[in-house]
């Protein structure tokens, strides 16, 4: 009777016939233990009126404890040695500056004003 008043079963026992109650009971018992050696979480089962046990669909399996171990990182720390560089001072961002100034265009202008059009631009001769 305990187990008839239990909530996960009580509409089970609502559904068979007081006769077949045992047939129920050990149906039941039956359906969990296959169910547990499965090591499913959860499980559809269908009863009829005699009291049979039917599993219908078997749930996911419980997964493994090892199965979440943390991940090694793939990249190493920024203070380690492996990413410093071994490019040379003078080309560095610093001295680049020093050695190309002009950042705009060749001639030093502006980029604006070397985009302006050919009609912006005069004609020097060549006295070289």
């Amino acid at each position: 009777m305990r187990l008839r008043r239990h909530p996960d079963f009580a509409g089970f026992f609502d559904l068979v016939h007081p006769f077949f109650w045992p047939v129920l009971f050990w149906q039941l018992i039956r359906a969990s233990k296959y169910i547990a050696t499965l090591g499913c979480r959860e499980a559809l089962v269908d009863v009829n009126w005699w009291g049979f046990v039917t599993i219908a669909f078997l749930g996911d399996r419980d997964p493994s404890p090892s199965a979440y171990r943390p991940l090694a990182p793939t990249r190493k720390p920024w203070s380690d040695p492996v990413w410093s560089s071994s490019v040379p001072a003078d080309l560095l961002p610093e001295a680049r500056r020093l050695i190309f100034p002009c950042t705009s265009g060749g001639s030093g202008r502006a980029r604006s004003a070397l985009t302006k059009g050919a009609s912006a631009l005069t004609a020097t001769a060549d006295t070289s």
